[in-house]
């Protein structure tokens, strides 16, 4: 964990960079898109692994409030500098008071997870018992899939660490952490060497370069 810590802690200064890309900013759309779809409306949540806070900072409303939890310190000074809350820390160990949190999600952050399964038994723990548990991910069964996993393989030195999943693969680690998955999407629909992004939400597919879930505790649905 401590070599992808570094590495997210050297290229914090250039990491929103892709979102100036014109193909990067439709990416962003309809990734937020996706995301806030799958968020309640209103009440106290955290974005595990919020980087930037690049999210957190348009995802925030009124009503709804985003703390921002991140092991890289350097990251989080970009988030710091949006103003928003933030706290340094690893999912696996949340440090919330229990019962105070309606929501998490995550965006790409799955992919680097030392141990997915342990993280969500670790919000189960700590949320309230009806929150929802998010997370956007790349699918690997996409041909976005396969650009990130070639990127790895010639040594990015942010996606050299990725693990990409598909979609029953993380159907099986909700399932072993006592979730149940209450709502799939799937959108970048267009293959990733398209100037122009299909920022569409659909069924999911190998279509699809990411999907998103929206997970609760089994029992509460």
């Amino acid at each position: 964990m401590s070599d992808k810590i570094e590495t997210f802690n050297m290229v914090a200064g250039i990491y929103d960079y892709w979102y100036e890309h014109p193909q990067g900013r439709q990416v962003f759309q309809a990734e937020k898109k996706a995301v806030e779809q799958m968020l309640p409306s209103s009440g106290f949540g955290i974005e595990i692994g919020a980087g930037t806070g690049i999210f957190a900072k348009i995802l925030t409303s009124e009503t709804r409030t985003i703390l921002c939890l991140d092991p890289s310190v350097e990251m989080l000074k970009k988030a710091w500098k949006r103003g928003l809350p933030c706290i340094v820390g690893l999912g696996e160990c949340l440090p919330i008071r229990c019962g105070l949190l309606n929501f998490c999600y995550m965006v790409t952050v799955l992919e680097f997870l030392n141990e997915p399964v342990a993280l969500f038994k670790e919000f189960k723990e700590v949320a309230r018992k009806d929150a929802f548990l998010s997370f956007l991910f790349i699918n690997s069964d996409s041909s976005w899939g396969e650009l990130y996993r070639n990127i790895g393989a010639k040594g990015d030195p942010v996606f050299q660490h990725a693990k990409l999943y598909t979609l029953d693969e993380v159907r099986l680690l909700l399932g072993r952490a006592g979730y149940i998955i209450m709502d799939i999407k799937g959108t970048l629909n267009s293959h990733p060497m398209e100037q122009d992004v299909d920022q569409d939400l659909v069924e999911p597919s190998e279509k699809s370069g990411v999907l998103i879930v929206r997970a609760v505790k089994k029992g509460i649905e």
